[in-house]
């Protein structure tokens, strides 16, 4: 029996992650999620304990049939590979940013790009984050892996249910820029900043930024071009998408009861949601 699950089988109980359990929970529920499969923790658990040196690890023969027959089944090459850890997105921490996502990956390089994800756990940034908020036990966490649609947006960004400057509850802020929304999240650009109102169906604030440059596909994964003057003179977003964002977020705001922060993408005028998280502070 295989041991991947689709998004659309998933359940409360399987170990998967937080960041895979709300993506597979919302598309369940009807949000515009896209589609794919999760590779729980325990189908690496014979890779971890076969070698304490994880730049010895290799994915066994049946777990890649296994995942190749998922990939088959389940996605639309290309597909975007994302981390979930059990101690991601906790109360006491965020570890957003903290772990790999591979983006427009093909089968050639998919199992590269899954064990790319899994070492991210292990590696720099992650193990010192890791210690300095769990410093008792410092042992890396359980690692499971999301592969799902890759989404090549027009315009991504981030939004928060709530100002995650001021605490406004009232208010959500909207970061949007051109291109994907690695740039974005990255802090590559400065973005187009809204902030809306909740209580209203009003825009409050509108702030144009630079967008000097995006993110594109191409052959290797993605590359950064100069934004044109066109794009750079505009909006990333238009009103009836900026109210359309608005009302999605508050809808999943009221699913997962509490403050969310969701990266977003538009893709030929469809909204995706592409992560959703609670709001850490």
């Amino acid at each position: 029996m295989s041991r991947m699950i689709p998004f659309t089988e998933a359940r409360a109980e399987d170990e998967v992650g937080e960041k895979a359990k709300t993506l597979a929970y919302l598309l369940k529920s009807g949000f515009p999620v896209p589609g794919g499969f999760m590779i729980p923790a325990h189908a690496f658990e014979s890779v971890i304990q076969r070698d304490q040196d994880p730049n010895r690890w290799v994915l066994p023969a049946l777990l890649r049939q296994e995942i190749e027959a998922a990939y088959n089944r389940y996605v639309k090459p290309p597909v975007a590979v994302r981390s979930s850890c059990s101690t991601e997105d906790l109360e006491s921490a965020s570890f957003a940013g903290q772990f790999e996502t591979i983006i427009n990956v093909t089968f050639v390089n998919l199992m590269e790009a899954i064990m790319r994800c899994l070492l991210s756990v292990y590696q720099g940034h992650a193990q010192s984050y890791l210690v300095n908020r769990f410093p008792a036990g410092g042992q890396a966490p359980a690692m499971s892996i999301i592969v799902q649609d890759f989404v090549n947006a027009d315009v991504a960004g981030v939004v928060f249910s709530k100002n995650p400057l001021t605490g406004n509850e009232d208010e959500m802020i909207v970061n949007s820029s051109f291109g994907l929304g690695e740039a974005v999240v990255s802090g590559l650009v400065t973005p187009d900043v809204f902030i809306l109102s909740k209580p209203e169906r009003a825009i409050l604030r509108r702030q144009l930024g630079d967008k000097a440059c995006k993110t594109i596909p191409d052959r290797d994964g993605t590359r950064i071009v100069e934004t044109g003057p066109e794009e750079k003179s505009m909006t990333s977003l238009s009103d009836e998408q900026l109210y359309e964002l608005r009302n999605m977020t508050m809808a999943v705001e009221s699913l997962l009861g509490r403050p969310v922060d969701l990266e977003f993408a538009y893709r030929q005028g469809k909204l995706y949601i592409l992560q959703a998280r609670k709001i850490t502070v």
